[in-house]
């Protein structure tokens, strides 16, 4: 995960800048400041001074600790989400067929690089969204919208799948791959699970889900 939080660094003459662009930037160095320090860690004084304005400011625009991080990891959220939903929407828009093996090439890997860290910062977000009610309604829309997603992009990757491996059961994605994380596999460091190993193993289960589901 990667996150962008530029010091402002006080000069003599002063810069302007518009009411939108000091909430970026303070979104973006609380964005940092949770990257680097963890939620428990978070300093409103550290995020004032590196985004070059008051706390005062901040409680203004977003009137409380709370309210800042219900937007950035909001707003955090909701853009992780609409990347992989646009990166997997272009690539099965873009294919006129596919394989199994193809298909499955984007679903998301136990040791994919970055991918750690992507989850741990994703699991400070859902544990957060439990006790701050404003970021858990805007987290609960937007999964909401992304489960619906994943039924239409299954949906849409069938239809240019081999007439033999079209017929599986659609919840293997929206159950199963749509509610993994791999925090497991990642707490156990001597766990044998590769990615080649894992994504054979998801197409001989969808292989068999579908030949198990095909006309007679």
């Amino acid at each position: 995960m990667t996150s962008i939080c530029i010091v402002v660094i006080a000069t003599k003459q002063k810069i302007k800048r518009s009411d939108s662009e000091r909430k970026k930037q303070i979104l973006q160095c609380t964005i940092a400041e949770i990257s680097d320090h963890g939620i428990l860690g978070l300093r409103m004084s550290r995020i004032a001074r590196n985004a070059g304005v008051t706390i005062p400011l901040i409680s203004k625009y977003f009137g409380s600790r709370s309210g800042l991080i219900a937007v950035a990891l909001g707003d955090w959220y909701e853009d992780y989400v609409n990347q992989t939903r646009a990166v997997i929407d272009s690539w099965i828009d873009s294919s006129a067929k596919l394989t199994l093996e193809e298909f499955l090439i984007l679903a998301p890997k136990p040791k994919q690089t970055g991918n750690r860290k992507l989850r741990e910062f994703r699991l400070q977000v859902l544990a957060t969204a439990i006790e701050n009610k404003d970021l858990g309604d805007r987290i609960k829309v937007v999964t909401s919208d992304a489960y619906e997603w994943v039924n239409d992009a299954v949906r849409r990757g069938k239809e240019k799948l081999p007439d033999g491996d079209k017929h599986f059961d659609s919840r293997i994605f929206s159950i199963l791959i749509f509610n993994l994380m791999y925090v497991f596999t990642d707490l156990i460091e001597d766990v044998e699970i590769d990615d080649i190993s894992y994504s054979r193993f998801l197409v001989d289960l969808i292989r068999a889900s579908s030949m198990k589901n095909a006309p007679s």
